[in-house]
């Protein structure tokens, strides 16, 4: 099939779960041997790095935009139906780009990330009839309204609650008009169809890289250290680890003095650690082999609060075989049964007693591993996804016909 992907950014390098997903996607569909013309906003990438390595799986079409918050344009946006995090990456340049694009080439298929980007539906069934297929890596009304919920600030709880009242129309409006709608998880699935029944959907996962499968377990680890790992750049990540910082971290420290708190991740010297931790904590940042920087670490955690989707570290950290403390959100999309592949907590309390017990040899660390990464060969691995995102297309080319 000759497939056009449409992203938000570029996907390289594959450092955290939008770009994951998004590049994955076209490495893998192009290993099995579809031919893919990628198109995506440049955003503050490096064109010639960036391009290169898109190169290596599709022709890359790299457009100079770069879609940034404005609190003018936010207070513009009071105004408009459309969420203000959508409204930012409606472009004249990417308009332009697929009306010269189709006038050249006929796609089989159109492959749309993210619901930011859904609004050149509207563009290509002017100039063709082609079957567009939408991937949705999140229910973006879902992540809105759980973060007016947690915010304090009057302010923003009210902008907040706002933006997720114009979700709740926009999002199932704009899913209804592609062939597919392809969730991340069969709970986001659920969800979108209880918003409007007549939305054509599927539940594809995420995946994981199958070489995280075969890392050898570190035969020693630095004593009561914990690792996060992500952007921090992203909401979710900053309130995860904030929660952690105030309401988990000193409840470990109380149990174990000697603790240490290892964070990567882009963004992360942005972070404000409270003085009353700052001690035990390490911002490491940006790694090239974030394997390789956590193979000595003891116990990672997950703490979200915020999210939709499915968040593709927490798969990749079990396949790598690190054990993971997570909440029911972070864990959401995924297979996991707390103390049997993975551990869970949702309070405060529940989750430093799960960290505690790692540390004192209570959890079966090693079955867990197994466990867990026996659940990701099954069902994670890319090459399974990239098969089917390739029988939804077929099937929407066939409704086509």
């Amino acid at each position: 099939m000759k497939i056009l992907q449409i992203a938000t950014q570029v996907p390289y390098p594959p450092n955290d779960g939008g770009r994951i997903g998004i590049y994955n996607i076209t490495k893998y569909l192009a290993k099995r041997g579809h031919t893919i013309d990628f198109v995506c906003y440049l955003k503050e990438s490096d064109y010639n790095i960036s391009y290169k390595a898109m190169s290596e799986f599709s022709t890359p079409y790299l457009l100079s935009v770069n879609a940034k918050d404005s609190i003018c344009g936010a207070i513009k946006n009071l105004f408009s139906p459309v969420p203000y995090n959508i409204s930012k990456f409606k472009t004249k340049a990417l308009e332009l780009f697929l009306r010269d694009y189709f006038t050249k080439n006929t796609p089989d298929v159109v492959h749309v990330d993210h619901l930011h980007l859904a609004w050149v539906i509207d563009v290509i069934r002017e100039l063709s009839e082609v079957p567009v297929v939408l991937r949705q890596h999140n229910v973006e009304g879902l992540i809105m309204q759980r973060f007016y919920e947690k915010q304090t600030n009057p302010v923003l709880k009210f902008f907040a609650y706002l933006q997720h009242r114009k979700f709740i129309s926009y999002e199932p409006f704009m899913c209804r008009k592609f062939d597919v709608c392809a969730t991340i998880t069969e709970a986001d699935e659920r969800l979108l169809l209880g918003q409007d029944r007549d939305i054509r959907t599927v539940a594809i996962t995420a995946g994981v890289n199958s070489d995280l499968l075969s890392i050898e377990p570190a035969k020693q680890f630095i004593p009561h250290s914990l690792f996060h790992i992500g952007s921090l750049r992203w909401l979710p990540n900053i309130d995860a680890l904030e929660y952690f910082f105030t309401r988990i971290f000193p409840l470990v420290l109380k149990k174990q003095p000697d603790t240490r708190l290892y964070i990567y991740g882009e963004g992360a010297n942005h972070i404000r650690i409270p003085n009353d931790i700052c001690h035990a904590v390490e911002i490491i940042g940006y790694v090239e082999d974030i394997w390789q920087a956590i193979g000595d670490k003891q116990v990672g955690i997950a703490p979200l609060r915020i999210g939709g989707g499915m968040r593709l570290k927490v798969i990749e950290l079990m396949a790598a075989g690190k054990l993971l403390v997570s909440t029911s959100i972070a864990k959401e999309g995924i297979a996991v049964a707390d103390g049997v592949n993975g551990l869970v907590a949702d309070t405060p309390e529940e989750f430093a007693k799960r960290i505690d017990n790692c540390f004192t040899g209570k959890v079966d660390v090693k079955s867990i591993i197994e466990k867990g990464r026996e659940l990701i060969r099954k069902e994670y691995t890319w090459e399974t996804i990239a098969e089917k995102f390739e029988n939804a297309y077929l099937e929407a080319i066939a409704r086509k016909k």
